[in-house]
């Protein structure tokens, strides 16, 4: 329902903006994500749907990502640390270091392109 969500608050920002950007999805959930790629048909109404919706609306399964959930800076907080820490991690407010660097050098999921068709 997350993918969904932000699926759909793109789409809209995009159309209402007149924005012509490239964007990208990321999720640390690598069954969000095998199921977003890969071919909604396999699964019962209320996931297909879901699915079929997120592809339509973000054009390309290949703008979603997987962020493994150690380097998600979304999950730092849930984790316990300590302040001082966020104020001096950058990760926290400019992603992971490598989200910096062009798409050919993000990181990608181990045999990610052969699982999107055995899930």
């Amino acid at each position: 329902m997350g993918a969904l969500l932000s699926a759909r608050l793109s789409s809209n920002i995009l159309k209402a903006l007149k924005l012509d950007i490239p964007y990208f999805f990321w999720t640390d959930s690598k069954i969000t994500y095998f199921w977003v790629r890969g071919p909604p048909e396999r699964f019962k109404s209320f996931i297909k749907n879901r699915i079929q919706e997120i592809q339509k609306l973000t054009s390309s399964s290949s703008n979603w990502h997987h962020c493994p959930g150690i380097q998600n800076p979304a999950d730092i907080v849930s984790r316990g640390v300590k302040i001082s820490r966020l104020l001096n991690d950058t990760s926290w407010l400019q992603g992971p270091e490598w989200l910096r660097l062009p798409p050919e050098f993000w990181l990608k999921s181990k045999n990610e392109d052969s699982l999107i068709h055995l899930i």
